[in-house]
């Protein structure tokens, strides 16, 4: 799959994008749409940059209403491939007095079985970063190695590379996920981590010792969310914290994916780094006061309201 009459692209989202059906009360199922990196690619575009999105999905009517998502939001989809014999990926939640709980339906999936083989050097002409997550690894193996080639193929061109550790233990382990970021980490100009991530993959709450932990893969900038505490943007040149924007919280779901989006979106704009983190925590804290993944991601001119309220908490 060869992209035709792409354009220059700020941000290019590689992982998979899945159907969303969401049991908000009795007898009401909600459609949507999901997927870290997917989101991710919403929140970027909704944050002023050009983002796209390189996937596989099915040839059915679930793919249909992804394809229309972007082509409503202005996400560029010249490398994302139908694929006839598999389907489009599916998640279902439950909204509970313990929180929310996923079940997911996407063994399998069209995005599952991309393969190193499906990238050309062309997919990654004219884009500033190329984004990724630790799902885009964890749902198969072929797809693991298709992450590793695409931030190869992304270096060659010129391009960044940008990483959300995003660890989900029901598709593998904290081990598995350290042996796999330890071969793509080196690959990699900015990580994304959570703080709960590095927990379960360092041991630590010791921010310190986590940024350290990145900084020695090689990695160039760790960008490590602290939830309601902020922040952190730490380099081999020293550390910033960048405080959280208040918030009156309803559902964090894809606030990291808009905290990714928008940063990616303002450091593509400024080359600020800090700026861009500021940027970020405020997008993330508009996003947790509404219920929904795309429905939460706030647009630009949101995002710099709530900078203007005054300074973060």
């Amino acid at each position: 799959m060869t992209p035709a009459n792409s354009q220059p692209l700020d941000v290019l989202c590689f992982g998979e994008p899945m159907f969303e059906f969401s049991w908000l009360e009795k007898d009401t199922i909600r459609p949507g749409i999901g997927g870290d990196v997917s989101n991710t690619a919403v929140a970027a575009r909704r944050a002023g940059a050009r983002a796209g999105m390189l996937t596989h999905l099915g040839r059915d009517n679930f793919g249909d209403h992804i394809l229309q998502l972007y082509a409503d939001e202005g996400i560029e989809a010249s490398r994302i491939e139908r694929k006839e014999n598999a389907p489009t990926g599916l998640y279902f939640i439950d909204y509970g007095a313990e929180g929310h709980q996923f079940s997911y339906r996407r063994a399998g999936s069209a995005a599952s079985q991309i393969t190193p083989e499906d990238l050309t050097p062309e997919m990654f002409d004219q884009i500033g970063v190329l984004h990724i997550s630790g799902i885009t690894q964890a749902i198969s193996d072929s797809s693991c190695a298709a992450s590793i080639k695409a931030a190869e193929l992304a270096r060659q061109a010129g391009a960044k590379v940008s990483f959300d550790t995003n660890l989900r233990l029901n598709l593998w382990s904290a081990a598995q996920a350290r042996d796999a970021m330890a071969k793509i980490l080196p690959l990699v100009d900015i990580v994304f981590p959570s703080i709960e991530d590095s927990e379960a993959l360092f041991g630590t709450t010791d921010v310190a010792e986590i940024c350290d932990s990145f900084l020695q893969t090689g990695v160039g900038m760790v960008v490590l969310t602290l939830a309601e505490k902020g922040a952190i943007v730490a380099t081999s040149e020293g550390r910033q914290t960048i405080d959280a924007f208040a918030a009156n919280l309803s559902d964090a779901t894809g606030a990291g994916d808009t905290f990714d989006g928008a940063f990616l979106a303002e450091f593509c704009r400024t080359g600020n780094t800090l700026d861009a983190a500021r940027f970020a925590c405020a997008a993330a804290s508009v996003s947790v006061e509404t219920i929904g993944a795309v429905a939460s991601i706030p647009k630009r001119d949101s995002i710099l309201a709530r900078m203007q309220q005054g300074d973060p908490k």
